[in-house]
């Protein structure tokens, strides 16, 4: 399946939920935003392994090939709390 244009890419990461707060109520899981990831890295070929560190939360371990050595990128998956009063477009959606 082909992957979506970058821009598409980039909106559907922004859209997708993920506030990660110490305030149940404002809480998130990045789950949507792990699947995302995952399901564009399969597509390209990696084997994609999905860890759940603590309820709610958690990491993508995607893997191309099997020979020695290799490249970790590391990131966050999640955002941080936001006022959407504060802000004069949608905060969950791409602009340009």
């Amino acid at each position: 399946m082909p992957l979506p244009s970058m821009k598409d890419q980039f909106a559907a990461l922004i859209a997708a939920p993920s506030v990660s707060c110490t305030q149940p109520s404002l809480d998130q899981t990045n789950r949507p935003v792990i699947d995302l990831l995952a399901g564009w890295l399969a597509d390209l070929g990696f084997a994609c392994d999905i860890q759940q560190v603590s309820p709610g939360k958690f990491n993508l371990l995607a893997t191309l090939g099997t020979g020695p050595g290799g490249l970790v990128l590391a990131g966050h998956s999640d955002t941080v709390p936001f006022d959407e009063a504060l802000w004069k477009t949608d905060p969950l959606k791409l602009t340009e």
